[in-house]
């Protein structure tokens, strides 16, 4: 006869699974304060907040590890609420962070680009006046050939 270890074990099972989510978890959040710029930033930012909603429902659920530690280990509830808060709020702290970044990135990000680009337009029409002038000049009053 055969057993099933997760079945001889349903607490273990549902630690290695909540470990494991929590080591990719910090991971993410490490990615996070690597951001090089605000677009990376805003990838990560979506990267873990998708993973961070599907971890915090787990724990949350009715057979999460919350759950599992608030029907086995009463004495706890006021440290699971508090993380439970603190699911939200970091949630709302994602949210905001990014709506931060898709605001500069709309507004003194996209002016500053765009300056360049008219800057890059000024720049590039000066060169072809100054080629103009050169040719002009080279062929027309100075009698040069190539």
């Amino acid at each position: 006869m055969t057993t099933d270890p997760a079945r001889d074990n349903p607490l273990g099972d549902t630690r290695e699974q909540t470990l494991e989510q929590h080591r990719h978890i910090r991971q993410l959040a490490e990615r996070l304060g690597d951001a090089a710029d605000l677009v990376q930033l805003l990838q990560r930012l979506q990267e873990f907040r998708s993973a961070a909603v599907l971890h915090f429902g787990d724990e949350e659920a009715p057979e999460g590890f919350f759950e599992v530690v608030r029907s086995r280990a009463g004495r706890h509830l006021d440290k699971l609420q508090h993380l439970e808060r603190e699911h939200q709020a970091f949630l709302g702290e994602i949210d905001g962070l990014a709506e931060r970044a898709r605001a500069v990135l709309a507004g003194p990000v996209a002016e500053l680009l765009r300056l360049a680009g008219e800057l890059a337009r000024q720049l590039n029409d000066h060169e072809a006046r100054e080629n103009e002038l050169l040719l002009d000049a080279l062929y027309l009053d100075l009698g040069e050939e190539s």
